[in-house]
C-alpha cells in the first residue's frame, strides 16, 4: 500500500500552506476564527489532492489549479459545517465540530462564508466553466443532503441510494478531476473523460464510507457509526434487508435500529448479518466496480506520474480494501 503522504510531498504541502495562508482580511472577525477551524480541521484533502493531479494528467503544472483547489476546498468544508448543523454531530474528523465549538448560529454562518468564499475563488480564475461546475456541484450536494434528510428512516431501492450517492460525493470529487483539467485545457472530450474519472471514484468513496460505518479501524469512521443509528440508508443494509437469507428476527433486528427504535446496536452482530446475508461482499463488488469505471475513463490519458500516482489511489482505496 502506497504512502500517501510520502508520494504527495511537495503538492500536499502546497496545498495545505495556500489553505492556511488564505485571505480573510475581508471577513468579518466574528466569522474569522470559525471559517480558519472549519479549514485547519484537516481531513484527507482528497478533492484538492485529484484536482492538482488532474491538472498534471493534462500535461499542465499543479499550481495553476490553486484557485480552483482553493474555491473546490472551501465550498467542501462549507457543506461539510451545514452537514454537522442538520446531523447534529458532535465531532468531526476527530474534533469538536463547528456547531458545538462555536454554538449553531454561528455555524450557520460560517457554512454561508465558506461557500461565498468558495465562488469568489471560482471567479479569480476567470473562467466561467469552473464557477458553473462548482456552481452545480454545491446545488447537487445541497439536493442530495435533502433527499437523505428526506428519506432518513426510511427503505429506499439500491438505485435511488446510488443517485443521492452520486448528489452527495460523486459530484464533488467529478468536479474536483474537471476543475484540474479545465485549468489547463479547455476541451470538452478532455472535461468528460475527467468528470467520468472523478464520478466513479467519488461514488466507490460513498460505498467505502457506508462500510467503514460498520467495521471502524479508527476513531474517525468510529463516529461515522452514527448514521446506522441516525437511520441514514447504507448499501450493506439494503443488500442485507433484500436478502433471502435474512431470517424474520434479524429482519426485525435492523429494522428495529433503522426506524429508530434502538438507541443503541452490537456492531458485532451487524457485521455478522452482513457476512452472512452476502451483504458484505456485494457492497464490496459495486464499490470496486466504481473504482474500475473510474480506472477505465483514468486510462484515457496518456502514461504520466501523475496518472500513475491516481491509479495507485484507486488501488489503495478500493483494489486493496
Amino acid at each position: 500500500m502506497i504512502n500517501l503522504a510520502e508520494r504527495l510531498g511537495e503538492k500536499l504541502g502546497y496545498i495545505n500552506s495556500a489553505l492556511k495562508e488564505l485571505d480573510l482580511s475581508h471577513v468579518n472577525p466574528i466569522l474569522q476564527v470559525p471559517t480558519k477551524f472549519a479549514v485547519a480541521s484537516g481531513g484527507k484533502r482528497l478533492r484538492p489532492i485529484m484536482c492538482v493531479y488532474c491538472a498534471e494528467v493534462v500535461g499542465g503544472d499543479y499550481r495553476d489549479a490553486k484557485d480552483a483547489f482553493l474555491a473546490l476546498e472551501l465550498i467542501h468544508n462549507g457543506t461539510l459545517v451545514h452537514d454537522d448543523i442538520i446531523d447534529e454531530d458532535l465531532f468531526r474528523r476527530g474534533t469538536s465540530s463547528v456547531p458545538v465549538k462555536f454554538g449553531g448560529k454561528r455555524a450557520v454562518l460560517t457554512g454561508d462564508a465558506l461557500l461565498s468564499l468558495g465562488l469568489k475563488y471560482a471567479a479569480k480564475t476567470g473562467r466561467t466553466s469552473i464557477v458553473d461546475w462548482l456552481s452545480e456541484a454545491a446545488l447537487k450536494m445541497v439536493q442530495g443532503v435533502a433527499l437523505q434528510t428526506l428519506y432518513r428512516r426510511q427503505l429506499v431501492a439500491e438505485e435511488e441510494y446510488l443517485y443521492i450517492n452520486y448528489l452527495k460525493s460523486g459530484s464533488l470529487f467529478e468536479t474536483a478531476a474537471v476543475l484540474g483539467g479545465l485549468m489547463i485545457k479547455d476541451d470538452e472530450t478532455v472535461a468528460k473523460d475527467l468528470a467520468g474519472f472523478g464520478k466513479h471514484f467519488g461514488n466507490a468513496y460513498q460505498i467505502r464510507d457506508d462500510i467503514c460505518g460498520v467495521y471502524a479501524e479508527n476513531r474517525e469512521d468510529e463516529l461515522s457509526r452514527n448514521d446506522l443509528l441516525n437511520g441514514d440508508i447504507s448499501l450493506p443494509m439494503i443488500y442485507a434487508l433484500d436478502s433471502d437469507g435474512l431470517s424474520d428476527e434479524d429482519r426485525l433486528t435492523l429494522l428495529s435500529v433503522y426506524s429508530g427504535e434502538r438507541e443503541s446496536i452490537d456492531l458485532e452482530y451487524v457485521q455478522e448479518v452482513y457476512e452472512e446475508t452476502g451483504a458484505l461482499e456485494r457492497s464490496i463488488e459495486k464499490m470496486k466496480g466504481f473504482a474500475e469505471e473510474a480506472r477505465g475513463y483514468l486510462l484515457k490519458f496518456g502514461d504520466s506520474e501523475a496518472r500513475d500516482f491516481l491509479e495507485q489511489l484507486i488501488n489503495q482505496y478500493y483494489k486493496e480494501f
